[in-house]
């Protein structure tokens, strides 16, 4: 027993030295784990590549090209607000230059606006991808200016048609278009749906002690609200962008504190997840109000 004691402590010590060695190599894996990384944004893709690297069937002449429809595959035209963070495309080769280019449309249908454009790059053969940071807004489509060699600018597919205009539109400038039929533009774009949403008016029952609050959403998508001492609320699935509304009320001890106090705060949170985005959550601080009853005075005609 007197060696076991004596020895004890030595051990302990050793035993301790090993646990606090293990929990700092375990904090330095955890901590060099994020470090440099982050989750890639849900995003989506507009336009289509060509399935192989096409002929040069552009001139080497500046002309800008879009693409209003297709008749199969992903859309050229931005479906949500967002922000276009890369482009693409398939180049047989290189000596051409390319500017990507957003447009919208205007009052005249054969008549578009450019309102967004990134800054020029030659192509190399192969996939070109090209990094970009353009808002755009539902109903945006996404187009190029090809110019400096013969390109790949198109590819061959029946029944599709785009447009194109000789020369290059600037920043805010429009022109009119025409057609060029039975091709496809070579363009793709990866479009990041905006997920920020607004909290807007609040307004109170005080008769039934409970709130309606607005959200402001940008796009398509799930609204939820959630949080302690609160009435669970279905999600709510958004068609368009607009406005959209939840009543808040108590439950539970929350409830009772506002019955017996005539108020309350809650903290609800609000979550917003766009069609193919990732979520954002906003928290906010709500007092809840009811009116009590008066007080009964003995002696008067209601104390009965």
């Amino acid at each position: 027993m007197e060696r076991w004691s004596k020895r004890r402590p030595h051990t302990t010590a050793i035993q301790s030295c090993a646990r606090w060695l293990i929990a700092v190599g375990a904090g330095l894996v955890l901590l060099s784990g994020p470090v440099g990384s982050s989750p890639a944004a849900a995003a989506v893709t507009l336009g289509q590549l060509a399935p192989a690297a096409p002929g040069p069937a552009c001139a080497a002449s500046s002309a800008d090209y879009l693409q209003p429809s297709v008749t199969g595959g992903n859309l050229y035209i931005a479906r949500q607000a967002g922000t276009i963070t890369s482009w693409s495309t398939r180049s047989a080769g290189s000596g051409a230059t390319y500017v990507f280019k957003v447009f919208r449309r205007t009052s005249d249908p054969d008549v578009f606006q450019v309102v967004g454009r990134g800054a020029a790059h030659p192509l190399v053969a192969g996939v070109n991808t090209v990094p970009v940071g353009i808002a755009v807004r539902s109903g945006d489509m996404i187009g190029v200016n090809a110019g400096g060699g013969s390109n790949s600018c198109t590819f061959s597919q029946p029944g599709d048609g785009i447009l194109t205009r000789a020369g290059s539109l600037s920043n805010g400038a429009s022109g009119q278009f025409a057609p060029l039929n039975d091709v496809r533009l070579n363009l793709a774009a990866t479009l990041v749906p905006t997920n920020s949403f607004t909290i807007g008016a609040i307004t109170r029952d005080r008769k039934r002690g409970t709130a309606t609050v607005l959200v402001n959403v940008p796009n398509p998508g799930v609204l939820t609200i959630g949080g302690k001492g609160l009435k669970k609320r279905p999600p709510k699935n958004i068609a368009v962008a607009g406005t959209a509304q939840f009543q808040i009320a108590a439950v539970g001890a929350r409830r009772r504190t506002l019955e017996r106090k005539g108020r309350v705060s809650l903290m609800p949170s609000i979550g917003f997840t766009p069609t193919a985005g990732d979520p954002a959550f906003q928290s906010f601080v709500l007092k809840l109000k009811m009116r009590r009853p008066a007080p009964m005075i003995l002696g008067s005609p209601n104390a009965h």
